[in-house]
């Protein structure tokens, strides 16, 4: 049995009363939370002041054990003036306690690294082999660590990777930017970001999950939890992740190697095609690369190259 045209015509009026009636709730709920956010006299954001003209807008209640003031939207963005007025004293000890913790994890990672890079020889980067290293820091500053590793020749040293060391801040990328500005093509960056679990905000974890450079990579260092964050779509970046992860263990370039190699006849040999699937490399950047390497024997005709060195 279908339904009559005056049996549909009732349900639709009635649809419509029940839509009516339920933004009339809406609203008389909201005159309400705002007579009651009035009588407490909190209409106005305890922190900032900026008058509140919708209960949307708050963003909680004042940090300090027991207080009730209530804080805007705005000022919530900012851990700092979580607190209302009264209480912003605690705010502001609490922002200098937590730029002193990523100072002393940013301080104690520069010394891990320095120390790491002058026992375990960093002989390569996503942009070849280094035959002949040597490691200097160069400036040890906090906020201005900067550590280069030199391939040597006879006469001379040439800069083939420099390592910077930062804290996290809420400006990491403009001073990407200025060190990349300045960098010099032939030279690997390494840029790593010192902080704690709170100070690596998503919005910051995203950005280096998405950083991408042909002459740069970036490493974000939680200290408090021990865990590194960079772009994993960059193959050859997760190869070299091992060296700045103070839980990796180190890889020179033949170890990395000889993972990817197979035995064949007593030797250990590479294939340039799974090297450059392994390393995220395009054919001719990873023969380009390997045609290098003072230890690599190239098999002619073959796109195979043989390791020379005792396993």
């Amino acid at each position: 049995m279908g339904i009559t045209k005056g049996t549909k015509k009732e349900l639709e009026e009635m649809k419509k009363r029940l839509e009516e009636e339920i933004k009339e709730k809406e609203r008389e709920a909201d005159e309400a939370l705002d007579k009651l956010l009035s009588k407490r006299k909190m209409d106005f954001c305890s922190r900032c002041g900026r008058k509140i003209s919708s209960a949307n807008e708050w963003g909680g209640k004042c940090l300090h054990e027991g207080c009730e003031e209530l804080v805007c939207l705005e000022c919530w963005g900012s851990e700092e003036k979580r607190y209302c007025i009264k209480h912003a004293k605690e705010g502001e000890r609490g922002k200098e306690a937590r730029e002193d913790e990523i100072k002393s994890f940013t301080l104690g990672y520069m010394d891990f690294i320095a120390e790491r890079l002058k026992k375990h020889k960093l002989d390569w980067s996503p942009k070849g082999f280094i035959s002949k290293v040597n490691v200097k820091v160069e400036r040890k500053r906090y906020k201005e660590f900067e550590m280069v590793v030199y391939e040597k020749h006879f006469f001379s040293k040439i800069p083939k990777i420099r390592i910077f060391v930062r804290p996290v801040s809420m400006g990491i990328e403009a001073e990407i930017n200025e060190i990349i500005e300045n960098a010099d093509e032939d030279v690997y960056h390494v840029i790593i970001f010192v902080g704690s679990t709170a100070s690596i905000k998503e919005d910051i974890k995203a950005f280096g999950e998405k950083f991408s450079s042909k002459n740069a990579c970036l490493f974000l260092i939680d200290m408090e939890s021990s865990k590194i964050y960079f772009n994993l779509n960059e193959k050859n970046v997760g190869k070299y992740a091992c060296w700045f992860d103070p839980k990796g263990v180190p890889k020179n370039f033949a170890e990395v190697l000889k993972e990817i190699s197979e035995s064949v006849a007593g030797e250990r040999v590479l294939d340039v095609k799974k090297f450059a699937e392994e390393m995220g490399m395009t054919h001719e950047e990873s023969f380009d690369m390997l045609k290098h390497v003072k230890f690599l024997e190239e098999v002619k005709g073959a796109e195979s190259f043989i390791i020379k060195l005792k396993d």
